[in-house]
């Protein structure tokens, strides 16, 4: 997609936004049922996919050609129902799109806007599960990471946790919020390596998200990794904290 039909496509999903603001709903707005065809064009060929992996690389290649559409939305945040604003959330946390599904999510969350019918849970459920289950995939593994590449869990957990939001639109069952947090002390014990004052920090913060996980639930994993991470924490403390 050229960078003119880009801007084409982002101005009508700004016009159709600031209507959808005015009447309370996206329905008969043309660059709203132009995206929705689309879309439904784009399911039909995802389901005659049977393997996953592809399906993933499918979305991937299409997501691109939604983004326009969304930033204008986002733009203006009509803050009304859109079924392919809350599909292209669903695919982006898919195919790991974290920092462009935050900002979908942000948005979703505010207004309350629901995910497609096949789904059970709730938005803010699905949301933390999901990306909260795929760090803690990679966590298991051997493969190098940064710290740029969690920036996306503290993001998770400030959306979570804004005030700002509805409390019932940020509503989960505890197991769920104990694996984000289980994913955030694990990723920062990923980073010690020694015992030095920069792995004095690293385990004050995995001391703190590990007794959340476990505080939200005793039996998500995270107790033997909480209790080497407060015998490490109390060891370095009395070096680079020693109390007064």
């Amino acid at each position: 997609m050229n960078l003119a039909r880009k801007h084409y496509q982002q101005h009508q999903a700004k016009s159709a936004a600031e209507t959808a603001a005015e009447f309370g709903t996206m329905q008969n707005t043309n660059a709203y049922e132009q995206q929705l065809m689309q879309l439904n064009s784009d399911k039909n060929r995802l389901k005659n996919i049977q393997s996953k992996q592809n399906k993933v690389e499918l979305k991937r290649q299409l997501l691109p050609n939604y983004k326009p559409y969304i930033q204008g939305i986002l733009e203006v945040k009509p803050g009304v129902q859109d079924a392919v604003v809350t599909e292209i959330l669903v695919w982006a946390i898919d195919i790991g799109e974290y920092d462009f599904a935050l900002d979908l999510a942000g948005y979703v969350l505010k207004f309350g806007l629901k995910l497609p019918d096949r789904f059970e849970r709730s938005e803010a459920c699905f949301i933390t599960e999901d990306i909260a289950e795929a760090y803690l995939k990679v966590l298991k593994t051997d493969v190098a990471i940064s710290e740029n590449d969690f920036y996306q869990l503290y993001r998770l957990d400030d959306l979570l946790n804004d005030e700002s939001l509805e409390t019932s639109n940020r509503d989960m069952p505890d197991e769920v919020k104990a694996k984000l947090y289980l994913a955030l002390g694990k990723a920062n014990m990923r980073f010690i390596h020694g015992e030095s004052e920069l792995d004095f920090a690293y385990a004050a913060h995995a001391q703190k998200f590990l007794e959340k996980a476990v505080e939200l639930d005793d039996k998500c994993g995270g107790r033997t990794d909480l209790n080497k991470m407060t015998k490490l924490f109390t060891k370095l403390q009395s070096v680079y904290a020693p109390l007064k």
